[in-house]
């Protein structure tokens, strides 16, 4: 079983990185004006971050949001624009909470504030 799941997160991983529309997480520097960010990248990058470690993977989850699937996770975010942001995107973000788990990079963060900014675009 666990087996499994690390080829699932695998392969999220591996599709994650085929996304030629948005740009690399790098440490900063996304450049939003002109940044292509969609919801299969953003929702790669949360699965990865986010569902897969137990999180917020929806069903019987300890937290309330539930990221389990990309209409799930554009509810979430406009539902709760201002939690999200401050949690997730914003200068002070503390997700994901645990130590065990490396904070998302400012980079990531940055993607993900393209996206939402520019009203979270499937294409």
């Amino acid at each position: 079983m666990i087996r499994n799941k690390l080829f699932l997160l695998a392969c999220v991983l591996f599709a994650a990185c085929k996304n030629d529309q948005a740009p690399a997480p790098v440490s900063g520097g996304v450049n939003c004006d002109v940044a292509k960010i969609t919801t299969a990248y953003v929702f790669a990058s949360i699965q990865a971050n986010c569902t897969s470690r137990g999180c917020h993977p929806g069903g019987n989850s300890p937290a309330v949001a539930d990221f389990s699937t990309a209409d799930k996770l554009k509810t979430y975010i406009n539902t709760h624009r201002s939690m999200f942001e401050l949690r997730v995107t914003g200068p002070q973000a503390d997700m994901p909470q645990t130590q065990a788990f490396p904070a998302l990079s400012q980079g990531m963060k940055d993607s993900i504030a393209c996206w939402i900014a520019h009203g979270l675009p499937d294409q």
